[in-house]
């Protein structure tokens, strides 16, 4: 029996058909260059970082003891001052006012004298009289002194001679820079986990490049209620370039751990939600791990729970990531030069 004309082309068309797709491949399943390191333990540092004013262990503002005038200014800004030396001297207003009209009178009576004629004997005695009275009141208006309380250092005044001053106005500022600190304050939730003499790291921000380490010294016992902070005091080495009201930065270790397992805080993966994750790779897949946290330093964190000693996460290349991926790592630059032949 013949068959239809038509079926040799439809046979063909099929045939067609099926090669076409026998060509089309299953495109290759997509490989993440990836970074990683393996988990390892190690300490770790929880840092705070408080700002601070240097000063000084013994500082001090000498007031007027009075309302007046200063007399016979004898120190500068910088001048080195011993206990009990006299620094300036401040007259009372009342009395420089009782010895000025003293001073008027007697030289009121001497012109008079000096210009009469012959009968002097009257004017003479008036002149005694008066001249007696002028040594009484500077015997008995004197200047009262300014005594520096302490050994140190000029390190301001607001004064100079022929100033006029009001009672207890502050007009010298002294200290002892040679006992220098740093004073600044702590947050209550840090103040149970430092100690006095621990060791804290400053930075002087006149001296960029420079630092330095101290010591607390003193912890107050109180909470400022307004800041809720603890005033806390630094040792500094004495250095003559270092002077009072320099500010500074203090890095105050709070907690640290030993063979704590650590990875560098960029490694994390944090959800909306706030969980955190890792990518941890098995068999070039990585695969997403959820972890928990400990204490954390300025690059690193420390992982309680999710990672193992041992364990292989990603450090670079993890935001193209999703649980599952294939990666590739690179290979060393070692072990490509052993399986290239010379």
């Amino acid at each position: 029996m013949k068959r239809p004309f038509f079926a040799l082309p439809v046979f063909l068309v099929a045939v067609v058909l099926l090669t076409d797709c026998h060509k089309k491949e299953i495109p290759p399943e997509k490989v993440f260059p990836v970074k990683v390191e393996k988990a390892r333990p190690k300490s770790i540092s929880s840092i705070i970082v408080v700002a601070g004013t240097v000063d000084s262990k013994v500082h001090t503002w000498i007031t007027s003891p009075g309302e007046g005038s200063v007399y016979s200014l004898k120190i500068a800004e910088g001048s080195d001052v011993r206990p009990g030396e006299i620094l300036c001297y401040i007259m009372p207003a009342d009395q420089q006012n009782m010895l000025g009209q003293a001073q008027a009178d007697f030289q009121q009576a001497k012109n008079k004298y000096e210009n009469a004629g012959d009968d002097k004997v009257v004017l003479r005695e008036q002149l005694k009289e008066i001249e007696a009275r002028l040594a009484s009141a500077k015997r008995l208006y004197k200047p009262v002194p300014v005594v520096s309380p302490m050994g140190g250092t000029v390190i301001s005044k607001v004064i100079e001679t022929g100033n006029n001053v009001a009672a207890k106005q502050p007009i010298i500022e002294i200290a002892d820079i040679r006992r220098l600190i740093i004073k600044s304050a702590v947050s209550e939730d840090y103040v149970s986990k430092i100690r006095q003499g621990q060791t804290v790291r400053i930075k002087l921000h006149s001296f960029e490049n420079e630092n330095m380490n101290g010591k607390i010294m003193v912890i107050t016992p109180g909470i400022q209620m307004e800041s809720r902070t603890a005033g806390i005091e630094v040792s500094l080495a004495s250095d003559r370039r270092i002077k009072p009201g320099m500010t500074a930065s203090l890095e105050i270790v709070v907690e640290r751990k030993e063979n704590a397992l650590v990875i560098p805080q960029d490694s994390l993966t944090v959800k909306p939600n706030g969980d955190r994750f890792v990518f941890v790779v098995e068999n070039d897949t990585a695969r997403m791990v959820k972890v928990r946290s400990g204490i954390e330093s300025n690059t690193e964190i420390e992982i309680t729970e999710g990672l193992k000693s041992g364990d292989q996460f990603v450090v670079l290349g993890q935001e193209n990531l999703k649980d599952g991926a294939k990666v590739k790592m690179p290979q060393p630059e070692n072990a490509d030069k052993k399986g290239s032949k010379p």
